[in-house]
């Protein structure tokens, strides 16, 4: 069976989605940034389409969103 691809997060910028992106994959959860060169380059289209995406697969969507989650509270914390 197939694994289906699902949106984790909607992101207004190029930096923050590929902060994300780059947490993810340190964990080894494969990921991918969706319409990034369309909204970086008219960003009148992410309002169209959601701006940028990352993309998972749905077996690692709550490990992903639990990552995300721990993240921001350490960052949280330190503040």
């Amino acid at each position: 069976m197939e694994d289906k691809l699902m949106t984790l997060k909607n992101y207004e910028t190029v930096v923050e989605a590929m902060f994300d992106q780059e947490l993810l994959r340190e964990n080894n959860i494969e990921c991918s940034i969706n319409n990034e060169d369309s909204v970086e380059l008219m960003p009148m289209f992410g309002e169209i389409n959601e701006g940028l995406r990352i993309m998972v697969f749905e077996k690692d969507y709550d490990r992903c969103i639990a990552l995300l989650e721990e993240y921001k509270k350490t960052i949280d914390s330190e503040q």
